[in-house]
């Protein structure tokens, strides 16, 4: 299941064995650990060097490409869906913020630095209650309120992965001036900074440890050098093509990763459960191996195409406009299939595979909180619904 490894580069897939195998020590002594289990991941993330995966190498990082970062992120959601999430999380916004021109260059050059000399780890922070998910449009309820040298921040954001582990957020708010029209700015907010606080709210189904608390902001002073993006005319900022691969396809080799876990650990327990009734693996039933077949088909499609649409963005194979467009419709693909695998994995384990005590118990829950990500299914069918019809627009003949 490792052949694709070899397409990135062997010393970010070493770190990341590296970095991986410490972290399924720790799940394996003790699985129910909750929030710790991440607690020690970060350590280990932190420790090998991987939060610096997607940092350029003249600034002290690995120099990891997506197709890196694909392979990378796949090992360590093995170990722990949870770690691979909020790994995820970080390596994707620290890679985004070079590309974007979000940032201004020497403000995310000298935050780079930092990952790499101090550890810091970061989320984009966007989420809110009442907003829903920030990739269909609308002003948050955060608020950043023009005062002397910077700004106040106030507001709750949610579903922030990694919270209490993180050193940083980047905070988006509506921006409130008296020179300027309201628009979505960005803020740098340190976790230390006094008005910050985190509110244990995750209490969820998948990725239980993942610490994906409320984050809430009271007054917090946030100066003008932390200011990521205010922009006096209220101009929207529209990211240019280069972030889409870091929208879709890391985040689809996460969940492709909690799906090997749990391909892994059935294919065993197949090759392995004897039965007295039936004195033979229930890996020689017909139907156990067409399930475990359909299994590796599912993984074999979803790793095609994370791989090959990674693969031809780093090497400039065709349109990025058009490798742009696959994007959401290879995390449709792979975070729908990762659902299909830990089914009929489930079905394969019976009542094992509900266990909380085995493995296959995390990852079957795990993998459904992939549906929720953006892009959303609806989102990306949607799109390429638009794109196909659009070939043929012009030819519509009035009724």
């Amino acid at each position: 299941m490792d052949a694709f490894a070899s397409l990135a580069k062997p010393h970010i897939v070493a770190v990341a064995d590296e970095a991986a195998r410490r972290i399924a020590e720790r799940v394996a002594r003790d699985p129910e650990r909750g929030e710790d289990l991440l607690a020690g991941a970060v350590d280990d993330l932190r420790a090998t060097g991987y939060l610096t995966l997607t940092i350029p190498e003249s600034l002290g990082g690995l120099g990891g490409d997506v197709l890196d970062a694909c392979a990378a992120q796949e090992r360590i959601a093995r170990a722990l869906g949870s770690a691979g999430l909020a790994a995820n999380m970080h390596i994707s916004y620290v890679a985004q913020s070079q590309v974007s021109g979000l940032w201004p260059r020497a403000m995310i050059e000298a935050f780079m630095r930092g990952v790499v000399r101090d550890g810091y780890f970061i989320n984009n922070c966007q989420a809110e209650a009442e907003m829903g998910s920030p990739a269909r449009g609308g002003l948050p309820a955060t608020r950043a309120d023009r005062v002397d040298g910077g700004w106040r921040v106030t507001g709750r954001k949610q579903w922030s992965t990694g919270s209490t582990f993180l050193t940083h957020f980047a905070v988006s708010a509506t921006v409130n001036a008296p020179d300027m029209p309201q628009h979505l700015g960005q803020f740098l907010v340190a976790h230390r900074s006094p008005g910050v606080r985190v509110e244990p709210t995750w209490d969820a189904l998948a990725m239980r440890e993942s610490a994906s608390h409320d984050i809430v902001f009271e007054d917090v002073l946030v100066p003008d050098a932390d200011v990521i993006r205010v922009s006096p005319a209220g101009e929207p900022f529209r990211p240019p093509v280069d972030v889409a691969p870091w929208h879709g396809l890391s985040i689809a080799a996460t969940y492709t990763g909690v799906a090997v876990a749990a391909r892994d650990w059935v294919a065993r327990f197949a090759a392995t459960r004897v039965p007295t009734n039936l004195g033979k693996p229930i890996g020689e039933i017909p139907g156990v191996r067409q399930r475990l077949g359909e299994i590796e088909a599912l993984l074999l499609a979803s790793r095609r195409l994370i791989y090959g649409v990674a693969r031809d963005w780093v090497e400039g194979r065709g349109e990025r406009s058009e490798l742009a467009a696959q994007v959401g419709l290879v995390k449709y693909h792979a975070t729908n299939n990762a659902v299909r695998v830990t089914d009929l994995a489930m079905r394969i384990a019976g009542g094992f595979g509900l266990m909380r005590a085995e493995p296959l118990e995390r990852c079957f829950r795990d993998v459904r909180a992939g549906l929720i990500h953006p892009p959303l299914d609806d989102v990306a069918l949607d799109g390429a619904a638009k794109r196909a019809l659009s070939e043929f627009s012009e030819q519509a003949e009035p009724a």
